[in-house]
Order: C-alpha cells, then structure tokens, then sequence
C-alpha cells in the first residue's frame, strides 16, 4: 500500500492531469479571446500580456505580430530586446538573431571588399607620396646606422646633397628604364657627386629594386659583400638616400639609391703676414737635409681612380695614387652576363654567369644576394669563365626580391683578391602578389588611405565590441534557457570579426 502522503501526491496529479485534458477538450488552452495571434494560455503565462487586449502596449500592432516580427508585445524596451534574454524576445536577444548576424556580417565583407580593392588598385605612383617616401628613407637610414653600430662605428649623418645626387640617380634609372651603377649613357657615380659639387675623399653607392619593405631593402644589402661593405666602411661619414616609382621591363616597381660620403678636407689658405721693412742680415745658408720619403697611407676597400661601381667606394683622383687593400675587379661590363634562364613549364629556374677575366685569375666567384656561384675556366676559352645556379620559387623570392646588384670576388696567383658589382642582363622583375601589396600599403597608407582604412577599422572594433557585450549577456543571463545554436553563431560572428580587424 502507498503512504498517505504519497497517496495524496498522486491523486492530486491525476486531478490536475485531467482539469488541464478537459481545458485541451473544451478547447481553453487554444483560447484567443481577443484574436491576436496568441492564445490566452500563451499570453498570460508565457508572454505576460493581456489576453482581452490585442494590442498590450498600445504601438499600433497586434501582440501576437510583434513576436512574429521578434519585438517586445509589452512595449519599446529595445535595449533589453536587444542584448538581454528574457519572456518577451523568447530569450533570444533580438541582436544575435541569425538573420541579423547574417545581415552584419555580409556587412562587414562588403566593406573589408570595398577596403582591399581600393588598396590593391591604389596607384603606385600616388602611394609613394613624397611624405611617405621621407618616411621610408628615414628607416633605411636608421636601419643602416643599426647595422654601423652592431659593429661598434658611428652613425652616419644625413647629408641634402648625398640625397639630391641620389634622387639623381633613382630618376635616371627610371627615365632611361635601366638598373645598373652605369648608365646606359656611361653615367656613374662620380657623375651625380660632381653635379651637385659634392666634394668628396671617398664616396660610394648601393642600388634596389623592386622595394617591399625598407626591413628587407636593408638586409638584402646586408648579405651582399659589396653593399655590406659600403655600410659598415669607416671611412664614411655622411649619408644620402633617395626613391622613386617607375617601371623596369613593364613592371612598376620602386628604384632606391643610397649614396655615402667622405668630405673632402678643406683646402685652407693663410693670407700674408706685412711686417714692418727691415735690412735683411747676411748669414751663410745652412745646409739642406735629404727630405725623408713620405709613407703613404692606406686606403681600405678604396677603387681605383675614376671609376664608380655600385657596392663599392670611389676615392677622389689625388696627386699621388695611393695603394689600396682591395680594388675592384677588372671585370668587363660588355662581355660579362648575369641571367636567369627558365623554360615555360618549368618549376625552377638557373642563374647563368659568363664573364672574362685576367689570365692571371685562379678563382673567381658570384654572389647574388647571399647565395654564392662558383665559376669555372672554360676549356676552349682562357679567359672565359662561367657558371650556373639552380633556385626554386622559395629562392628566387628569397634571393631577387628586392634585387640588387650581384657581386664578382677575383682571386688572381699572387692571392690578391678583388670585388666589383655585375649588371643583370634583361632581368624580370619579380611581381609583388596581390596580398604582398595589400600588406605593403596597410602598413604604410597613404593620406588618401587613412580615411577609408580608419573608418573600417573603427567600424569593425564597435560591431565587435557590441557582439562580444551581447553575446555576453547571452550566455550568463537567463543561462537555463540559453540556445546553443545562437551561442554557436554568436562567436562564429566574433571570429570574423576578429579577422576582418587583423587582416
């Protein structure tokens, strides 16, 4: 037998089991009294409104449309139908409703799209105002003074006239479609010194391009051993630096030139001393000493006179010619080619190098950027010399972009070694992807970008905001009734948002 207590629990089930079976009968729970769309049963126990009254709040819509059209039948309350679960959005915040994150997010696309097709078509001649381009030659100087103090020398001073003869050079290259320290007209770097009246004990030049980031301008140089060598020389006193967008071959690209200097030392001249007349005394003359020989001075990593080379220093043609440690390679521009030879279908290319050399030459080596290629006698030839590199898609992006004059290292019989630059013959220039660009011109916008790229940016990080809050309030309000399908989406939402702000 049941417990009393027990006896009566049951009985009082099967008596409200069958009061609620006769409401479902008589059709009660069904009841809409006053024909709004929602039964009286849903209205006084889910909803809270009036079930003689088709229109609670008074807004001009029945109840029972409102929570079709997922709005609050007890009146405006649009900041809590928005964010904050409860009977009258059904517990689902009207924000994180799919539809309307749907809706957002569409939105946020459409509008990173328009962000990144206004990049990516952005002239590149507009980009490179000539703020933006101070801006970036004041980084590869730092970066350059970064590499000077790494090894315990100085920091070299900006000079306007280094940078106006550099300027020079950049626009010849870009005006005559070349990239080499000579101009096709025989034009190197003594020339633009000269044509400023820079005067100079020492200069040197290092050339780019195809310019993605001054960080990697830099240390492209830095793993050449000509360019390298100009940075760290200590010879060097001053700096100049300059840029400019044009197009090598039909690809538009940037030319860089970074011109260093020695001041010449001043010629100082003493005006005449008058003294008062006196008789001159006559003396027997005193005997003349031998004039012991003078002891030249050494000029490290100094070029011959009279010849510019990129990578390499110059010395201003003095009296006297004075001995060097290391003089450029006698290298012959006209017979020597540097290439990268690739057939349509390949996956991998080969840099080529022929050249002639002294006879006197005992090894003889390439290096393009900090890859390294032997070259080796040719047979038939004595003076011919040539040899041949394999790279990849990897390498060749690693090692041509940005590009940069390759160097010759000559070793002749007596040990001596020598190091010049070497022209690329008929180079192509690799193409910046498209997402290279993007990141290049993100990173540093133009004045005309900045509007656009603020704007979305704020855009997304309020949206994101407002979706983490609603989200949120989601979850640790009303959390018995919370749905994991809205949850799901909600940080589905967040992510791309998330990325959208990153990207």
């Amino acid at each position: 037998m049941l417990k009393q207590g027990k006896k009566n629990n049951y009985q009082e089930f099967l008596k409200n089991k069958r009061r609620f079976a006769k409401k479902v009968k008589q059709g009660r729970v069904f009841k809409d009294t006053d024909r709004d769309g929602l039964s009286d049963f849903e209205e006084k126990r889910i909803y809270g409104t009036d079930p003689k009254n088709p229109d609670t709040d008074g807004d001009g819509m029945k109840d029972g449309a409102e929570i079709k059209r997922g709005r609050n039948p007890l009146g405006k309350g649009t900041f809590k139908d928005l964010f904050i679960p409860h009977a009258g959005n059904g517990y689902l915040p009207h924000s994180l409703k799919p539809k309307r994150l749907l809706f957002h997010a569409l939105t946020v696309v459409a509008m990173k799209a328009v962000v990144v097709v206004f990049i990516l078509f952005y002239p590149l001649s507009a980009w490179l105002s000539p703020d933006l381009a101070l801006v970036e030659v004041k980084k590869i100087i730092e970066l350059t003074n970064g590499l000077r103090s790494a090894v315990s020398l100085p920091a070299l001073i900006e000079n306007r006239q280094l940078a106006q003869a550099a300027w020079q050079k950049v626009e010849d290259m870009v005006l005559n479609n070349y990239f080499a320290h000579v101009s096709p007209a025989g034009l190197g770097l003594k020339t633009w010194l000269n044509k400023i009246s820079y005067k100079f004990a020492m200069a040197g030049e290092n050339l780019a391009v195809g310019f993605s980031s001054a960080d990697e301008v830099v240390a492209a140089w830095k793993n050449s051993p000509t360019h390298y060598q100009n940075i760290i020389d200590k010879d060097f006193k001053e700096i100049g630096v300059a840029m400019a967008d044009g197009s090598l071959n039909s690809v538009e690209t940037i030319f860089i030139a970074q011109y260093f200097g020695a001041p010449a030392a001043p010629v100082l001249t003493k005006e005449p001393i008058l003294e008062p007349y006196e008789e001159p005394v006559k003396t027997e003359p005193a005997p003349v000493k031998p004039a012991l020989p003078a002891i030249a001075k050494s000029a490290p990593a100094a070029a011959a006179p009279k010849t510019s080379v990129v990578g390499q220093k110059t010395a201003e043609t003095p009296a006297e010619p004075k001995p060097v440690a290391m003089a450029a390679a006698p290298v012959n521009q006209k017979n020597t080619t540097l290439t990268i030879k690739s057939e349509p279908f390949d996956q991998v290319k080969a840099i080529q190098v022929e050249t002639t050399l002294p006879p006197d030459t005992v090894a003889a080596e390439v290096t393009v950027n900090n890859k390294k290629i032997e070259l080796s006698k040719e047979s038939d030839q004595a003076d011919k010399w040539s040899g041949a590199a394999i790279i990849n898609r990897a390498e060749e992006k690693n090692l041509l972009k940005p590009l940069i004059p390759a160097s010759l290292a000559v070793k002749d019989s007596a040990g001596k070694l020598s190091i010049s630059p070497i022209d690329w013959d008929g180079i192509n220039l690799i193409k910046s992807t498209l997402f290279e660009r993007y990141e290049l011109f993100k990173a540093n916008p133009a004045s005309a970008m900045e509007p656009i790229l603020s704007l979305s940016s704020s855009y997304f990080k309020v949206i994101l905001l407002i979706a983490f809050i609603a989200t949120l309030l989601n979850i640790f309000v009303e959390i018995k009734r919370q749905h994991p399908k809205i949850i799901f989406y909600s940080f589905a939402f967040l992510a791309l948002l998330s990325v959208m702000i990153a990207f």
